[in-house]
């Protein structure tokens, strides 16, 4: 078993990606309202993605390692955002809505841990937060994606995440856990698993918010 199956299957894994909004997503039945609620709050996280992103890349040891997630961070500020914005139109989301919105406190909670496991400067631990936060993300988007969606913002939001780039992405990002996980002290691996498991727990809380 892999570093990052260990990881995986120590965590509330299931929660996060079999979570009710999960499957009111791929049975059809999940509501305008709590879809655009998510979205709303999903927004102001794929600026804070971005950043931990950027801080990841900072910290990356190696010039390949700098290279690909800098390929990442064009990713999260360029098509991603298209996305939102056609999104939020069809959903009637003001622009002052998503840019300057109420976020759940969940939100600011997920928003507030990622930014700080990033600022300490340490590559591995905030590898893990991205690896554990883009890995549910494909995890549930692929169950999801095995349903059809007569609403294009649902059907569009799947397919982002499950292209062949994102899951070549996401690979990446296990494999660098993988190589560099079984190498660190043992304090360092408790570390980096306390990390991995408190983003998977608030993968699942924000769902919840997306009801609240």
């Amino acid at each position: 078993m892999s570093f990052t199956d260990e990881l995986r299957d120590g965590s509330e894994w299931e929660e996060a990606t079999r979570h009710s909004f999960v499957e009111e997503y791929r049975d059809g039945s999940l509501d305008d309202e709590v879809f655009r609620s998510y979205l709303v709050d999903d927004y102001a996280f794929l600026e804070s993605g971005a950043r931990v992103t950027a801080l990841a890349a900072a910290d990356a040891p190696e010039m390949e390692s700098i290279a690909r997630l800098s390929q990442q961070l064009a990713v999260l500020t360029g098509g991603e955002n298209d996305y939102f914005e056609r999104a939020f139109d069809e959903l009637g989301v003001s622009e002052d809505g998503y840019r300057n919105p109420d976020l759940h406190p969940t939100t600011e909670a997920f928003i507030d841990f990622m930014l700080r496991v990033a600022r300490r400067g340490v590559y591995e631990e905030t590898l893990a937060a991205i690896t554990a936060a883009e890995w549910v993300y494909l995890d549930w988007c692929e169950y999801a994606a095995e349903a059809e969606y007569d609403r294009w913002y649902l059907d569009e939001w799947v397919e982002i995440h499950v292209i062949d780039d994102f899951v070549e992405y996401v690979d990446w990002l296990r494999g660098q856990l993988d190589e560099r996980g079984p190498r660190l002290s043992d304090e360092r691996r408790d570390a980096v698993g306390q990390v991995f498991d408190r983003t998977v727990e608030l993968e699942a809380r924000f769902f919840d918010a997306a009801y609240d």
